[in-house]
């Protein structure tokens, strides 16, 4: 069988602020949690930093730019127009 891709549409919606602060931020939050407890159970098997280390970096990044742009919104009284899409593939 040959890699399949599909296309998702996660997010499409006009947001406050604070709603897009707190879609966008729990997102942000579970793949920081995800990769934290990776980077620790890969850490106590092997010793050697995995992908995980990098990636918290990244996404501690897009968490920090992402607030200075809800506040930058907020302040300004602006609504943000998210659109999200995922793709997938299938790999064999």
């Amino acid at each position: 069988m040959k890699n399949q891709t599909r296309n998702f549409q996660l997010i499409d919606a006009t947001f406050t602020p604070d709603q897009a602060r707190q879609v966008l931020g729990a997102m942000v939050k579970s793949k920081i949690d995800y990769h934290s407890l990776e980077k620790h159970s890969e850490g106590e098997r092997s010793g050697i930093p995995n992908h995980s280390e990098e990636r918290l970096q990244s996404l501690r990044a897009l968490d920090t730019d992402l607030k200075a742009l809800f506040e930058s919104a907020r302040t300004s009284g602006g609504k943000l127009k998210v659109t999200g899409n995922i793709e997938i593939t299938l790999i064999e």
